[in-house]
């Protein structure tokens, strides 16, 4: 999902730009044993031990718990009491028109969470949600994200006239029209929901198409299911049983020439080894956090015969093997091993299990598409190119890039932020954030922060270049003039923020206002005459983490992030005496650096 590159070089620009214009006018499931997997854990890592708790002290009561009600029921009574009351409204039970999705208890600061959505008549509503943060006493005492009005009164058909097949018919047919003759697909998820779009409530099948090849892809069809039209469309690329194996340690060289060690697996039959491995961190010795990583290669060069990896996701691809415990392929050695060097950060620094935080498994696959100067998730896994050699080298290679991937993943298994306008820049700016935070963790804590994106595979032929996107100083880095943008260049405030129609509203452009603020809160510095005092790394991380599970929803943009960031801050590091603490000063500070506003 969700491009890495972010930039339109001026090529390809007229093309986006054509692209609008139309878009106007036509409206080896291998058995893995993985209790084996363990034996190889001392060899290749081990496990990590739970952090230190921090205390919160929520001062902030927005709605006092009413006697007698559960915490679902007074999470749904404060978000009605947020709906205007309005004659002629239908009658509903109460909170009727919210669905709660999920519910965490967070025992370090004694605090509770809840993330909801909106629906109708038992239908979703597509770019809704709410978090509310209930404190010991069950008062809420944060909440985040829109409540829709008067959807009491709204009149919306919810009786579909066209089937589920139908919509996945035209989204396939529309995808061939736009890549070519697909022959599998990674995946297809279709649901019924309701999508606001200028100014109607239509009653829609959304249909998510993911590929690989011909072409990566994470399509969002809007089908009308009265009418079987599409009422809006979009690419969120962000671009029998197999014989049994057993684990064993593998090795192979990486794309910069170091030898790395990981779990790899060798089926006992034939002699060949694959590269289907584990990650191991967290939980304990006796119950430890594994998940399943696994590598494939892509090509287009005709059809031979592969093993399918895993019966879940369904994607196309062809083994990485060999008949040794040596692999020879430094693209996929990469993308291995740093998806297991990511998914340790996230178990290590946040006791997140995987992507999605139950054990997913981590698929990756290289050599897309010839000379792709690009990496993506599509909503199942990583996709990487190998690069055209002179804009980038193999994408697989960056470890900043493997994060802002998986990122992207964990944000999709979150507060799923739409994908356009602003919340589609704090989605980019996090992937980004994470993906610095990741591959400085896999260099140590006493290595020297590293706020630049890309640097290892951007144009490889020019020595110190700084990367594709700068953190600590966006501006160093230039855009097309066709933008219109103030020196030419990323901004660094919000009031120069981009604000036209390509990159699908500025997703990559301007994520880099936030990708400033974040910079500020962990180096600190002076910023538009704010200074702003660092709190370091391991407390930004710690900050926006919270600030993307617990209270950042769907349509979340700047000021969302300010201060669910404010929030974060405020539960991890508590005022004292009724002051804020340095650590919320400091997010305070960097928003305010960074221009934007309290509301």
């Amino acid at each position: 999902m969700f491009l890495i590159i972010g930039i339109i070089p001026e090529a390809q620009f007229d093309e986006e730009v054509n692209g609008l214009k139309k878009k106007r006018k036509k409206r080896l499931n291998k058995k893995v044993v993985i209790p084996a997997v363990l034996a190889l854990s001392v060899t290749l890592g081990g496990f990590s031990l739970p952090g230190s708790n921090a205390h919160a002290n929520p001062t902030t009561v927005l709605f006092q718990a009413p006697e007698g009600l559960s915490k679902a029921e007074i999470v749904k009574a404060y978000l009605q009491s947020q709906v205007v009351s309005e004659v002629g409204a239908k009658s509903a039970s109460i909170g009727e028109q919210f669905k709660i999705v999920k519910e965490v208890a967070d025992s370090s600061t004694n605090t509770y969470h809840v993330r909801t959505i909106e629906q109708y008549n038992g239908i979703p509503i597509y770019g809704s949600g709410q978090t509310v943060a209930l404190d010991a006493n069950n008062n809420v005492y944060a909440s985040f994200g829109k409540v829709t009005q008067k959807l009491g009164r709204s009149i919306i058909s919810t009786d579909p006239s066209i089937t589920k097949e139908a919509a996945e018919r035209t989204a396939k047919e529309q995808v061939v029209a736009e890549i070519g003759e697909v022959k599998q697909y990674d995946g297809v998820e279709t649901e019924l929901t309701i999508y606001p779009h200028e100014g109607r409530n239509y009653l829609t099948y959304l249909v998510k198409v993911s590929t690989s090849v011909p072409a990566p892809g994470f399509y969002h069809y809007f089908i009308d299911a009265t009418t079987g039209e599409i009422v809006d469309q979009f690419n969120a690329v962000h671009e029998a049983d197999a014989p049994a194996v057993t684990p064993i340690t593998g090795r192979g060289l990486d794309l910069f020439g170091k030898v790395q060690n990981f779990i790899a697996v060798k089926d006992s039959t034939s002699g060949k080894s694959y590269l289907h491995g584990a990650a191991i961190g967290g939980g304990t010795t006796t119950n430890p956090n594994i998940v399943p990583v696994h590598t494939y290669k892509a090509n287009r060069m005709g059809e031979t015969p592969f093993i399918l990896l895993s019966g879940l996701f369904g994607f196309s691809g062809f083994e990485v093997e060999t008949g040794t415990s040596f692999f020879a392929d430094p693209a996929a050695v990469s993308a291995h091993t740093n998806s297991i060097k990511v998914n340790t950060y996230y178990q290590n620094i946040h006791k997140r299990n995987s992507i999605d935080g139950n054990g997913m498994p981590i698929i990756s696959t290289v050599h897309i598409g010839s000379k792709w100067n690009n990496a993506a998730w599509n909503g199942k896994q990583m996709l990487y190119g190998d690069g055209d050699g002179i804009l980038f080298s193999s994408l697989a290679g960056a470890m900043d890039v493997a994060g802002h991937e998986m990122t992207h993943g964990v944000i999709s298994k979150t507060a799923n932020l739409t994908y356009q306008g602003e919340s589609g820049a704090i989605n980019e700016s996090l992937a980004d954030i994470f993906g610095a935070l990741s591959e400085m963790h896999s260099h140590g804590l006493t290595s020297p922060s590293e706020w630049e994106m890309g640097e290892d595979i951007y144009t490889p032929n020019v020595p110190g270049d700084g990367g594709l996107r700068s953190m600590s100083n966006p501006k160093s880095k230039k855009l097309s003039a066709a933008y219109g943008l103030k020196d030419n260049a990323y901004p660094d405030h919000y009031e120069d923020r981009y604000l036209g129609e390509l990159d699908k509203g500025g997703v990559h452009i301007n994520s880099s206002i936030n990708n400033k603020a974040a910079y500020l809160i962990s180096e600190g510095g002076e910023h538009h005459g704010v200074k702003v005092t660092g709190i370091t790394r391991s407390k930004t991380e710690k900050i926006f983490y919270r600030s993307l599970t617990n209270y950042l929803v769907p349509s979340s943009g700047f000021k969302e992030m300010r201060a669910a960031a404010i929030q974060s801050a405020r539960d991890l590091y508590p005022d004292r005496n009724g002051a804020p603490s340095a650590e919320t000063k400091a997010v305070i500070a960097a928003y305010d650096a960074i221009g934007v506003p309290a509301q």
